[in-house]
């Protein structure tokens, strides 16, 4: 795994044994923080195109409500574009951060987005998509 971007609030891999991307989401999140890592994550993708994206999200411990929609709607579109085809998304346990996740997915049309409680389950689901 190659390490590409990695702070306190986001890190982004790419994953040579399975071609796809692996983002570790941790700490507090607001819809501004959402927008500027997921920007990253669309820059990135640029340079390791992939079809998959195993987005972990069991460490943010705040809501970012006002994001949800720009993610579920917009973002999500903008990584379909750009060749992303499945998403395991790995849920927090934090009940407001989770939330978040779930209005985002309301808006969701492409790629396919699957919701997950543990990273485990989530990489087992994404090694099977083509």
């Amino acid at each position: 795994m190659e390490h590409l971007y990695d702070t306190s609030p986001l890190s982004i891999s790419y994953d040579f044994a399975n071609s796809w991307l692996f983002v570790e989401w941790k700490g507090a999140h607001d819809a501004q923080s959402s927008r500027a890592g997921g920007e990253l994550i669309l820059q990135y993708l640029q340079q390791y195109p992939c079809r998959k994206m195993l987005n972990d999200n069991s460490q943010v411990t705040s809501d970012w409500e006002l994001g949800a929609r720009w993610v579920g709607s917009e973002y999500y579109q903008q990584l379909a574009r750009q060749g992303i085809r499945h998403v395991a998304w790995v849920c927090p346990p934090y009940w407001p951060a989770r939330k978040s996740m779930e209005t985002a997915m309301r808006f969701v049309t492409i790629p396919t987005v699957l919701l997950f409680d543990d990273v485990a389950a989530a990489y087992t689901w994404l090694l099977r998509q083509v």
